[in-house]
Protein backbone atom coordinates (compact mmCIF):
# COMPACT_ATOMS: atom_id res chain seq x y z
CA UNK A 1 0.00 0.00 0.00
CA UNK A 2 2.97 2.52 0.98
CA UNK A 3 4.28 1.40 -2.29
CA UNK A 4 1.62 2.03 -4.54
CA UNK A 5 0.59 5.53 -2.70
CA UNK A 6 4.69 6.76 -2.87
CA UNK A 7 4.19 5.61 -6.94
CA UNK A 8 0.82 8.04 -6.69
CA UNK A 9 3.08 10.89 -5.50
CA UNK A 10 5.66 10.69 -7.47
CA UNK A 11 3.47 10.35 -10.58
CA UNK A 12 1.34 13.47 -9.23
CA UNK A 13 4.62 15.77 -8.53
CA UNK A 14 6.09 15.04 -11.98
CA UNK A 15 3.03 15.47 -13.26
CA UNK A 16 3.13 19.53 -11.32
CA UNK A 17 6.70 20.36 -12.36
CA UNK A 18 6.76 18.76 -16.28
CA UNK A 19 4.20 20.82 -17.60
CA UNK A 20 3.05 24.68 -16.94
CA UNK A 21 0.77 25.58 -14.40
CA UNK A 22 -1.55 28.45 -15.66
CA UNK A 23 -2.06 30.66 -12.56
CA UNK A 24 -3.00 34.56 -12.14
CA UNK A 25 -2.49 34.72 -8.45
CA UNK A 26 -1.29 32.48 -5.49
CA UNK A 27 -1.89 34.02 -2.35
CA UNK A 28 -1.37 32.70 1.85
CA UNK A 29 -2.41 33.24 5.24
CA UNK A 30 -5.88 33.89 3.62
CA UNK A 31 -4.62 37.19 2.44
CA UNK A 32 -4.54 38.20 -1.26
CA UNK A 33 -2.99 41.80 -0.34
CA UNK A 34 -0.91 40.90 1.63
CA UNK A 35 0.67 37.49 1.07
CA UNK A 36 0.51 36.79 -2.86
CA UNK A 37 2.68 35.26 -5.75
CA UNK A 38 1.99 36.66 -8.80
CA UNK A 39 3.04 38.22 -12.65
CA UNK A 40 3.00 41.11 -14.39
CA UNK A 41 3.35 42.35 -17.71
CA UNK A 42 6.60 43.13 -19.52
CA UNK A 43 6.92 44.20 -23.34
CA UNK A 44 7.02 40.71 -25.06
CA UNK A 45 7.14 38.80 -21.60
CA UNK A 46 6.02 38.23 -18.46
CA UNK A 47 7.53 39.14 -14.85
CA UNK A 48 7.00 37.29 -11.33
CA UNK A 49 5.56 39.74 -8.73
CA UNK A 50 6.04 38.05 -5.39
CA UNK A 51 4.76 39.99 -1.92
CA UNK A 52 5.05 38.38 1.43
CA UNK A 53 4.70 41.18 4.38
CA UNK A 54 6.66 39.45 6.70
CA UNK A 55 9.68 40.01 4.57
CA UNK A 56 11.23 36.85 1.78
CA UNK A 57 14.27 34.82 2.00
CA UNK A 58 16.07 32.69 -0.67
CA UNK A 59 17.94 29.91 0.92
CA UNK A 60 20.66 27.86 -0.73
CA UNK A 61 23.27 25.36 1.37
CA UNK A 62 25.95 27.63 1.24
CA UNK A 63 24.35 31.22 0.89
CA UNK A 64 20.69 33.31 1.95
CA UNK A 65 19.08 36.46 0.44
CA UNK A 66 16.90 38.13 2.78
CA UNK A 67 14.71 40.67 1.73
CA UNK A 68 12.92 42.58 5.17
CA UNK A 69 9.57 44.56 4.79
CA UNK A 70 11.40 47.60 5.47
CA UNK A 71 13.57 47.42 2.11
CA UNK A 72 16.70 45.84 3.35
CA UNK A 73 18.38 43.77 1.69
CA UNK A 74 21.04 40.88 3.14
CA UNK A 75 23.13 38.66 1.34
CA UNK A 76 24.31 35.73 4.00
CA UNK A 77 22.53 37.79 6.76
CA UNK A 78 18.78 37.44 7.66
CA UNK A 79 19.44 40.87 9.52
CA UNK A 80 20.64 43.84 7.20
CA UNK A 81 21.06 46.85 8.80
CA UNK A 82 21.01 48.97 5.72
CA UNK A 83 19.46 48.75 2.12
CA UNK A 84 22.36 46.52 1.17
CA UNK A 85 24.37 44.69 3.30
CA UNK A 86 26.76 41.80 2.11
CA UNK A 87 27.83 39.43 5.20
CA UNK A 88 30.69 36.68 4.76
CA UNK A 89 32.55 34.71 7.97
CA UNK A 90 36.36 34.41 6.92
CA UNK A 91 38.57 32.18 8.62
CA UNK A 92 42.25 30.73 7.65
CA UNK A 93 43.50 34.00 7.13
CA UNK A 94 41.93 34.35 3.60
CA UNK A 95 41.74 37.48 1.83
CA UNK A 96 37.98 38.11 0.92
CA UNK A 97 36.33 39.56 -1.96
CA UNK A 98 33.01 41.00 -0.88
CA UNK A 99 31.99 42.10 -4.12
CA UNK A 100 33.48 42.06 -7.57
CA UNK A 101 31.70 44.93 -10.13
CA UNK A 102 33.15 43.34 -13.62
CA UNK A 103 32.67 44.46 -17.43
CA UNK A 104 34.48 42.77 -20.21
CA UNK A 105 34.35 42.77 -23.91
CA UNK A 106 36.94 43.85 -26.55
CA UNK A 107 36.29 47.28 -26.58
CA UNK A 108 37.28 50.72 -24.49
CA UNK A 109 35.29 52.75 -22.11
CA UNK A 110 35.09 52.08 -18.26
CA UNK A 111 33.53 50.36 -15.92
CA UNK A 112 31.64 52.77 -13.30
CA UNK A 113 30.30 52.43 -9.93
CA UNK A 114 28.05 56.27 -9.63
CA UNK A 115 26.77 57.27 -6.69
CA UNK A 116 24.51 60.07 -6.24
CA UNK A 117 23.46 62.96 -3.26
CA UNK A 118 22.30 65.85 -4.73
CA UNK A 119 26.00 65.09 -7.14
CA UNK A 120 27.02 62.99 -8.48
CA UNK A 121 30.27 60.86 -7.36
CA UNK A 122 32.12 58.10 -9.29
CA UNK A 123 34.45 55.65 -9.05
CA UNK A 124 35.80 54.50 -13.02
CA UNK A 125 38.03 52.39 -14.13
CA UNK A 126 39.39 52.43 -17.63
CA UNK A 127 39.67 49.83 -20.06
CA UNK A 128 43.00 48.17 -20.75
CA UNK A 129 41.86 47.27 -24.57
CA UNK A 130 41.47 50.89 -25.77
CA UNK A 131 41.50 54.24 -25.12
CA UNK A 132 38.46 54.74 -27.07
CA UNK A 133 35.39 56.59 -25.17
CA UNK A 134 37.60 57.75 -22.13
CA UNK A 135 36.28 60.39 -20.11
CA UNK A 136 39.57 60.68 -18.25
CA UNK A 137 43.18 59.54 -17.98
CA UNK A 138 44.38 56.18 -19.67
CA UNK A 139 44.45 52.70 -19.82
CA UNK A 140 43.58 50.93 -17.03
CA UNK A 141 43.92 53.98 -15.03
CA UNK A 142 41.22 54.00 -11.51
CA UNK A 143 39.81 57.78 -11.56
CA UNK A 144 37.60 59.04 -8.33
CA UNK A 145 35.28 62.26 -9.77
CA UNK A 146 33.23 64.21 -7.52
CA UNK A 147 31.26 65.87 -9.97
CA UNK A 148 29.13 69.25 -8.02
CA UNK A 149 27.02 70.73 -10.98
CA UNK A 150 25.71 73.25 -8.57
CA UNK A 151 28.20 74.96 -7.04
CA UNK A 152 31.59 74.36 -7.98
CA UNK A 153 33.23 75.82 -4.42
CA UNK A 154 32.18 72.71 -3.21
CA UNK A 155 32.96 68.69 -4.00
CA UNK A 156 35.99 68.00 -2.39
CA UNK A 157 36.99 64.31 -2.07
CA UNK A 158 38.56 63.92 1.38
CA UNK A 159 40.64 61.21 2.93
CA UNK A 160 39.63 60.65 6.64
CA UNK A 161 41.54 58.37 9.72
CA UNK A 162 40.62 59.16 13.24
CA UNK A 163 37.47 61.27 11.99
CA UNK A 164 39.32 63.44 11.21
CA UNK A 165 40.13 65.26 7.36
CA UNK A 166 44.05 63.78 7.11
CA UNK A 167 43.63 65.01 3.21
CA UNK A 168 41.80 66.72 0.76
CA UNK A 169 41.66 67.35 -2.52
CA UNK A 170 39.88 70.58 -3.54
CA UNK A 171 37.43 71.18 -6.27
CA UNK A 172 40.03 73.89 -7.67
CA UNK A 173 42.87 71.74 -7.65
CA UNK A 174 44.30 72.42 -3.90
CA UNK A 175 45.14 69.86 -1.54
CA UNK A 176 45.20 70.16 2.26
CA UNK A 177 47.56 67.41 3.66
CA UNK A 178 46.84 67.61 7.72
CA UNK A 179 50.51 66.16 8.60
CA UNK A 180 53.70 65.79 7.41
CA UNK A 181 54.71 64.83 3.66
CA UNK A 182 57.25 62.66 2.79
CA UNK A 183 58.63 61.72 -1.05
CA UNK A 184 61.49 60.78 -2.74
CA UNK A 185 61.68 63.75 -5.50
CA UNK A 186 58.90 67.10 -5.51
CA UNK A 187 58.96 68.32 -9.03
CA UNK A 188 57.07 72.30 -9.29
CA UNK A 189 56.28 73.56 -12.51
CA UNK A 190 54.34 76.10 -12.45
CA UNK A 191 56.61 78.87 -10.92
CA UNK A 192 59.02 81.15 -12.95
CA UNK A 193 63.02 81.23 -12.63
CA UNK A 194 65.04 83.95 -11.01
CA UNK A 195 66.98 84.03 -14.09
CA UNK A 196 65.96 88.26 -14.26
CA UNK A 197 68.71 88.36 -12.02
CA UNK A 198 71.26 87.57 -14.24
CA UNK A 199 69.68 90.56 -16.49
CA UNK A 200 71.86 93.37 -17.54
CA UNK A 201 69.72 95.89 -16.10
CA UNK A 202 68.96 94.14 -12.66
CA UNK A 203 68.96 96.62 -10.32
CA UNK A 204 71.21 94.50 -7.75
CA UNK A 205 70.55 95.60 -4.10
CA UNK A 206 73.70 97.64 -2.21
CA UNK A 207 75.40 95.20 0.46
CA UNK A 208 74.84 98.05 2.60
CA UNK A 209 71.09 98.52 1.99
CA UNK A 210 70.91 94.78 2.93
CA UNK A 211 72.49 94.68 5.90
CA UNK A 212 70.55 98.09 7.47
CA UNK A 213 67.17 96.33 6.55
CA UNK A 214 68.43 92.98 8.57
CA UNK A 215 69.13 95.13 11.07
CA UNK A 216 65.93 96.57 11.05
CA UNK A 217 63.31 93.80 10.32
CA UNK A 218 65.86 90.82 11.39
CA UNK A 219 65.02 88.93 8.10
CA UNK A 220 66.21 89.23 4.24
CA UNK A 221 64.07 91.61 1.90
CA UNK A 222 61.62 90.16 -0.46
CA UNK A 223 61.56 87.16 2.12
CA UNK A 224 58.84 86.71 4.50
CA UNK A 225 59.44 86.84 8.09
CA UNK A 226 59.25 83.63 10.56
CA UNK A 227 56.23 85.01 12.43
CA UNK A 228 54.49 85.52 8.70
CA UNK A 229 55.52 81.95 7.91
CA UNK A 230 54.39 80.75 10.99
CA UNK A 231 51.39 82.26 10.34
CA UNK A 232 50.39 81.99 6.68
CA UNK A 233 52.30 79.37 5.84
CA UNK A 234 54.89 79.11 3.01
CA UNK A 235 54.36 78.64 -0.68
CA UNK A 236 56.93 76.23 -1.51
CA UNK A 237 57.35 77.16 -5.41
CA UNK A 238 57.43 81.01 -4.58
CA UNK A 239 59.49 80.68 -1.59
CA UNK A 240 62.05 78.18 -3.53
CA UNK A 241 62.01 80.91 -6.32
CA UNK A 242 63.04 83.87 -3.81
CA UNK A 243 65.98 81.17 -2.14
CA UNK A 244 67.31 80.62 -6.26
CA UNK A 245 67.14 84.57 -6.12
CA UNK A 246 68.94 85.33 -3.17
CA UNK A 247 71.66 82.59 -4.44
CA UNK A 248 72.04 84.13 -8.14
CA UNK A 249 72.18 87.36 -6.02
CA UNK A 250 75.55 86.18 -3.91
CA UNK A 251 76.54 84.68 -7.01
CA UNK A 252 76.54 88.18 -8.45
CA UNK A 253 78.25 89.31 -5.40
CA UNK A 254 81.17 86.45 -5.23
CA UNK A 255 81.78 87.56 -8.82
CA UNK A 256 81.87 91.15 -7.93
CA UNK A 257 84.53 90.63 -5.36
CA UNK A 258 86.67 87.96 -6.64
CA UNK A 259 87.31 91.08 -9.37
CA UNK A 260 88.12 93.43 -6.24
CA UNK A 261 90.47 90.74 -4.61
CA UNK A 262 92.51 89.99 -8.05
CA UNK A 263 92.67 93.94 -8.08
CA UNK A 264 93.74 93.97 -5.00
CA UNK A 265 96.08 91.40 -5.58
CA UNK A 266 97.97 92.55 -8.83
CA UNK A 267 97.62 96.09 -7.09
CA UNK A 268 99.71 94.56 -4.19
CA UNK A 269 101.89 93.05 -6.32
CA UNK A 270 102.84 96.34 -8.52
CA UNK A 271 103.38 97.68 -5.26
CA UNK A 272 105.44 95.42 -3.60
CA UNK A 273 107.44 95.01 -6.61
CA UNK A 274 107.76 99.04 -6.31
CA UNK A 275 108.67 98.74 -2.69
CA UNK A 276 111.63 96.36 -3.58
CA UNK A 277 112.67 98.86 -6.37
CA UNK A 278 112.75 101.70 -3.71
CA UNK A 279 114.66 99.63 -1.61
CA UNK A 280 117.02 98.74 -3.93
CA UNK A 281 118.06 102.23 -4.88
CA UNK A 282 117.97 102.51 -1.01
CA UNK A 283 120.86 100.20 -0.58
CA UNK A 284 122.78 101.68 -3.05
CA UNK A 285 122.45 105.41 -2.06
CA UNK A 286 123.38 104.31 1.54
CA UNK A 287 126.75 102.10 -0.05
CA UNK A 288 127.77 105.36 -1.63
CA UNK A 289 127.16 107.88 1.24
CA UNK A 290 129.88 105.55 3.36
Amino acid sequence: MKKTLSIIGLTVFGMLFSQDIAFNKLYGNSDPVNYYLTHYPVPGSDGLDIKWYGGIRLQTTGSILQLLNNGNVGIGTIEPQTRFEVAKENSNNKNVVMARFSAYGATGGSNMISIGYHNTANLELNSGYTSSGFRYGDYGDFNIENDNEFNASFGAINFITNKKVQLAIKPNGNALLNGKFEAKEIKVTSSPTADFVFDENYDLPRLEDIEKHIKEKKHLPEIASAKMMEKEGVNVGEFQIKLLQKIEELTLYSIEQNKQIKQLQEENKTLKSESEEINKKLHHILSITK
